[in-house]
């Protein structure tokens, strides 16, 4: 939230008043606040550990924040008319999850469209792209921010830029450095310059790709694991502040301690052992619980929905037009 600063004249080291970090005392007295409101479209098979693993991050502010679980269509038809879900108990779906449809009349704050298990080296002949596609279209009309998260980055980045991933011979995976290489909009405010994050995927889109795409900012990457981070920036306060307009996250420091481990577990299961997910069990032994190095990398979730609260309109309805200089953010609305 806006720290509070008790004067009309900038401070010498605290953002000046025309930073969305910082509002005037007499403002603050006046805020009219709202709960954000985060649709969280979760396409992973354990859907259950997906919630837990962002809900601990996007909660983890003062704010209030009201989170729709949604699904696909046929998906959630499918548990209501009886079908059996292998990963996630299928009561937990009926009580918890909408589908699509039920919530694509609604405005959204943010959004985030998380990955799914690859069935295809395209991302465009999973039978879930024409779908993908309907969320992605649905998003510039009815949501503020969007995060597109694992295989959602890279179907996202198809979507939106034509950019088609590259799918490798061997699936990166393991926990890899990455440094910030830019940060317009502070989706990364507090991040050390270098730092961890656990990787698991078989595509990545090409560098070449990303940066004949002038709207597209690589906010953070490694050398050995390629893109991280991703970032189209939007305007409000006249165009003088950017936001995150859409994220495209394509790693899960999100990820629990043991999360690669059962990955590792899961695979390997019934055959030859999996190769190991790199620098990640202490000395390559597999019997040696690994230690989380990365965890402080979650707090881009904590930074996204700081940038949504300064930046949306405190009119829901407002998604996604544009306002001036004059209309209110959600958090620096003045009473009447």
């Amino acid at each position: 939230m806006p720290v509070i600063v008790n004067a009309a004249e900038a401070h010498p080291f605290l953002p000046s008043l025309g930073d969305p970090a910082a509002i005037a005392a007499g403002r603050a007295q006046q805020q009219d606040i709202r709960p954000l409101e985060i649709a969280i479209i979760n396409l992973m098979a354990d859907k259950q550990a997906t919630e837990r693993q962002l809900a601990q991050w996007l909660g983890h502010t003062p704010l209030q924040i009201q989170l729709t679980f949604a699904a696909t269509d046929d998906y959630v038809q499918g548990i209501r008319d009886g079908r059996t879900a292998r990963n996630t108990p299928a009561d937990h779906i009926r009580k918890f999850y909408s589908a699509f449809s039920d919530i694509r009349s609604r405005k959204f704050d943010g959004l985030i469209v998380t990955g799914i298990n690859l069935l295809n080296p395209d991302v465009t002949k999973e039978a879930i792209w024409p779908q993908m596609q309907e969320i992605c279209e649905w998003s510039q009309t009815n949501v503020f921010s969007s995060l597109f998260l694992c295989w959602g980055g890279l179907a996202a980045l198809r979507h939106f830029h034509d950019i088609v991933p590259h799918h490798g011979e061997t699936k990166t995976w393991g926990v890899f450095e990455h440094r910030i290489r830019s940060d317009e909009t502070g989706i990364m405010f507090g991040m050390p310059d270098v730092f961890s994050v656990p990787v698991s995927r078989w595509k990545s889109p090409r560098k070449q790709d990303i940066e004949k795409c002038a709207s597209l900012e690589i906010v953070a990457e490694s050398d050995e694991a390629g893109v991280h981070l991703l970032v189209e920036s939007g305007g409000y306060d006249g165009g003088k502040s950017l936001y995150p307009r859409r994220v495209y996250l394509l790693n899960h420091p999100e990820y629990d301690t043991d999360t690669l481990k059962q990955e590792y577990l899961r695979d390997s299961k019934g055959k030859s052992p999996e190769r190991l997910p790199a620098n990640y069990f202490p000395d390559n032994d597999p019997s040696k619980p690994p230690v989380n190095n990365w965890r402080h990398g979650a707090i881009v979730y904590v930074n996204w929905i700081k940038t949504i609260y300064e930046a949306v309109p405190y009119d829901i309805n407002l998604i996604p037009e544009p306002w001036g200089v004059t209309a209110p953010a959600i958090g620096l609305r003045q009473s009447s």
